[in-house]
């Protein structure tokens, strides 16, 4: 049986906080005398408030640059560990930035530090483990629509003044590649339908070259809208991937568009099992997704929250789907192809899975 750890992988959709090692957040929650949030990994969920907690937690016990600093570099030698070559975590730069209920205290005196000191420690981490590492300028849908507006200004200044690049070392990347490379959209689809985004997606849209990547299709905004959901993604937001997109499944003529069009599914199905989307992964849709032709990748979401790594989804879909190491290879092969990573290591990265799938 080949090495899933081997298999050459980009990892698409992960949240910044969302992937703290549990032993870092105990060692926060301590440092700072914030109470341990219950460990969620492992356990079903009826809706986002059952590890509501938790997230906040780790948001909350990142009251220093080191902190932030320290959990880029870890969740960096994490994908390490899990063959992941290219990352792309969501990050809110105005998390550290702007005084807030959920934030308590202030890192950056701007939204435009706090990337800047990101992308610099994205720089260190990628240098210390050789993953190279972008951003999702990520908005909370939750939040008002003129934050995400102001998102929409700061990330369009940040990538048109060239403050967004890394200086890399690595092999089979160049000299520098793009540290913010989409703009999205996540939190809980309740109450929150992509429409009211159309304007800040459509300027990022028109002013910069980035992806537009929105979380659709995961938890229906409404009972039976999860397709809706999707299908609002990409007509209202341009959407080039959906974070999730799997209740798209709900509308054949939809799936068959999604199909037609390339449009990636940035696919968790540990966490749809445990969100309850769907109540089994042998009826998790994910394979019949490829069946149709819709280009899908694979993602861990929050692994601090669900518990399943990146590498272990791929051991799902291998046990538990009894996918084939072609399906499994074509899964890696669209985390590249449909990533904004530099073209030199996508070419890289897909002459190594077919080497992978050759050997033995």
């Amino acid at each position: 049986m080949k090495d899933l750890k081997a298999l050459p992988k980009a990892h698409l959709h992960i949240h910044l906080e969302g992937a703290m090692r549990p032993s870092t957040l105990a060692e926060l929650c301590l440092r700072y005398s914030i109470a341990t949030p219950p460990d969620t990994r492992g356990q079903k969920f009826d809706n986002f408030g059952g590890f509501v907690q938790t997230y906040f937690a780790a948001c909350d016990c990142l009251r220093s640059k080191d902190d932030l600093a320290r959990l880029i570099l870890e969740v960096a030698e994490d994908a390490a560990e899990q063959g992941v070559w290219w990352l792309e975590a969501a990050y809110d730069g105005d998390r550290f930035s702007i005084m807030r209920a959920d934030t308590p205290y202030q890192l950056f005196d701007s939204a435009r530090d706090s990337w800047l000191f990101a992308l610099e420690a994205a720089r260190v981490a990628e240098a210390k483990t050789g993953v190279a590492i972008a951003f999702v300028s990520a908005v909370d849908r939750s939040q008002p629509i003129e934050r995400a507006m102001h998102r929409a200004q700061t990330t369009i200044e940040l990538v048109a003044n060239d403050d967004h690049l890394i200086r890399s070392d690595l092999p089979n990347v160049g000299a520098t590649h793009a540290g913010v490379v989409a703009f999205g959209l996540h939190g809980n689809e309740q109450g929150y339908p992509p429409e009211p985004f159309a304007d800040a997606f459509r300027l990022v849209k028109e002013r910069s070259p980035l992806l537009m990547t929105p979380h659709a299709g995961e938890i229906a905004p409404s009972p039976g809208q999860g397709a809706a959901s999707v299908r609002g993604a990409v007509d209202v937001l341009g959407a080039d991937r959906i974070m999730h997109g799997v209740l798209g499944i709900e509308d054949t003529a939809l799936v068959d568009r999604l199909a037609e069009e390339r449009i990636c599914l940035d696919v968790c199905p540990s966490s749809n099992i445990l969100l309850k989307v769907f109540a089994s992964m042998e009826e998790h849709p994910l394979r019949t997704l490829m069946q149709r032709g819709v280009p899908c990748d694979l993602g861990s979401d929050d692994p601090l929250l669900f518990g399943p790594s990146l590498l272990d989804e791929f051991e799902v879909c291998r046990t538990e789907m009894h996918m084939s190491d072609d399906e499994l290879a074509t899964l890696a092969r669209n985390s590249f192809e449909f990533s904004g990573a530099p073209e030199r290591l996508k070419a890289h990265g897909l002459k190594e899975i077919e080497r992978w799938l050759a050997d033995g």
